[in-house]
């Protein structure tokens, strides 16, 4: 059974309404009624009716006046609007169609003219409703909302329109796969509407550098992709990445935030990488990881190796979620050696993960995936109360030692991180005094509203409770100190590319230096890594620099192994100088 229509009688005479009602109760309308401009308006803006029968002579807000503000309504713009009048003169006329009416009836109703006009405007408006239904629903299932774009659907239908074509006259295809580096960081620290805007801006901007028979299209989420048909692939595809890059990573300037945000694009080539659709958007999809595992910011062509890469993270991704039930992570521990007296003073937490083919698999090969697949807080908490219960377990065989782990970013992130801290001290009765957290210099600089506020609160929180903040890796990531002095900190660790060569590169030497000399002077303490020889040694402790870790006292090894050295250098502690 079809809708019925629904009409809107406005008019201030209850003698007009009954008669209106009377005539038209018999066609099997909706019928509903208001008695002054306003009601009309409230009721049009709630109902959306097929028609609207207007009087034009009303107390208060007459009929023009209410045709104009429905025509400033973009949801009543279109809805047919017959102004009923006494008035037979031309300038009233003129000025309903001036205010937005659609046609005239004069009082009093003549029966049949009413029914056939009603009948014929409400059937014309659902039609226009139908239409612009389907439009709006074709619409939907092709493009994307929020840019205009093309969405996967049609980019695939284009594509495989595209393959015809081009093997009937041995043309080629470039698909370039083209994801946004860190945009994630954007909708977390900047809010979801400026990252949409930066969506928007990222569609212009593809639109604008590309030529007109190109599909660009946005597959979801931060994810774009682009389709041409070309006489040389490899060359076009590398031009246009090339440019892509360039474009993408100009500031972009929203709501007093100038953003910068790099690419990663991946290419497949039909007929090189596929001669299917999906094919060659999977393959451009796999090079564009394979891209953003060489630093971001870069485009790689798909090579039928990297199927084989991708298959094995599959394969990687599917055993890693299953590590903690299948008990297979383990914690291995590395001496932290005061220079002075020789004493294994600490011990670094590092993960490993005994696979079970491949063997013992260093945090290298899966903490990246573990972030990214949302694991890492899991894992990290584990490993924290892993090596609090080890340093308890140490502290009663008679071996007090600091104990340091590593914090991601994502790890320092979680609203419930002093929660998590607190909670797994208190249950293995491990003093804070003898926790410390490793984290990197990029965690302390992360941008946005509130980071450093935040960021400085719980370092604080953590300082408060007795608990030491090491920076690792130092020097490696910023060349902006001034942090140092912002965040509450006690430890330095020198990075192990500028300790390796410190005996034979005088940049190095002069880098090591400055590095103990300025952390001195701020009250901190310093930590050299990688320390291998005598001589790296001699160099560090004529500068004062209170302890090393490195292969030269041990590599990083299970605890009851760590348990011996323990024993052993309780009698005799390493001789270096």
């Amino acid at each position: 059974m079809a809708e019925r229509s629904t009409i809107l009688i406005v008019d201030d005479e209850i003698v007009s309404r009954y008669t209106v009602e009377m005539l038209l109760e018999s066609e099997g309308y909706n019928l509903v009624f208001a008695e002054n401009g306003e009601e009309a308006l409230r009721k049009a803006i709630e109902l959306i009716p097929d028609l609207m029968l207007l009087d034009v002579m009303m107390p208060g807000m007459n009929g023009f006046q209410v045709c104009q503000q429905l025509r400033a309504n973009p949801r009543l713009a279109e809805l047919p609007v017959v102004m009923v009048t006494a008035l037979d003169d031309r300038e009233s006329r003129l000025q309903g169609l001036e205010v937005g009416a659609d046609d005239f009836m004069s009082k009093p109703f003549d029966q049949a003219e009413l029914r056939a006009r009603v009948r014929t405007i409400t059937r014309l408006n659902r039609y226009r409703r139908l239409v612009e239904t389907e439009e709006q629903l074709a619409f939907l299932a092709n493009y994307d909302v929020l840019t205009g774009l093309p969405n996967r659907t049609l980019l695939l239908e284009r594509t495989q329109q595209a393959i015809g074509h081009a093997s009937g006259i041995q043309q080629g295809i470039v698909i370039l796969f083209i994801d946004l580096d860190g945009f994630q960081i954007i909708n977390d620290s900047l809010g979801h509407e400026l990252g949409d805007n930066v969506l928007k801006e990222a569609a212009r901007r593809l639109t604008e550098e590309l030529p007109k028979n190109t599909t660009i299209a946005r597959l979801g989420g931060d994810e774009f992709a682009v389709m041409q048909e070309v006489a040389n692939p490899l060359k076009t595809g590398s031009y246009i990445a090339q440019c892509l890059l360039e474009k993408l990573s100009k500031p972009i300037s929203l709501d007093n935030h100038d953003i910068v945000i790099t690419s990663s694009i991946g290419i497949s080539v039909y007929p090189n990488d596929g001669e299917d659709s999906l094919i060659l958007l999977k393959n451009a999809n796999t090079a564009m990881s394979r891209a953003k595992s060489h630093g971001k910011n870069n485009y790689q062509f798909f090579t039928a190796e990297m199927n084989t890469a991708a298959l094995e993270r599959l394969i990687l991704e599917n055993q890693l979620r299953k590590v903690l039930i299948r008990d297979e992570l383990k914690v291995y521990y590395q001496p932290l050696v005061e220079l002075s007296s020789g004493n294994i003073v600490g011990v670094e937490a590092l993960l490993r993960w005994q696979h079970p083919t491949q063997g013992l698999l260093p945090p290298t090969k899966f903490i990246p995936i573990a972030e990214e697949m949302g694991l890492i807080s899991q894992i990290g908490e584990w490993v924290l109360r892993t090596a609090c219960y080890q340093a308890q377990n140490w502290l009663k065989q008679g071996f007090r030692l600091q104990i340091s782990v590593n914090v991601s970013g994502k790890q320092f992130q979680q609203p419930n991180l002093l929660e998590i801290i607190t909670n797994v001290l208190h249950e293995t009765g491990l003093s804070p005094t003898q926790l410390e957290l490793e984290l990197t210099e990029s965690i302390l600089m992360q941008e946005g509203k509130g980071s450093e506020d935040q960021c400085f609160t719980i370092l604080s929180h953590l300082q408060d409770l007795g608990v030491k903040i090491a920076i690792d890796d130092f020097g490696t990531g910023y060349s902006s100190f001034s942090y140092l002095k912002r965040f509450p900190l006690n430890t330095l660790k020198i990075d192990r590319s500028f300790v390796k060569d410190i005996c034979h590169n005088s940049d190095d030497a002069a880098i090591t230096s400055a590095i103990i000399a300025m952390a001195h002077g701020l009250q901190l303490s310093v930590v050299a890594e990688g320390v291998e020889n005598s001589e790296q040694i001699a160099f560090l402790h004529l500068r004062h620099c209170e302890v090393g870790q490195g292969f030269l006292f041990s590599r990083p090894k299970p605890a009851e192994q760590i348990t011996q050295l323990l024993q052993y250098t309780a009698q005799h502690p390493f001789m270096f100088i």
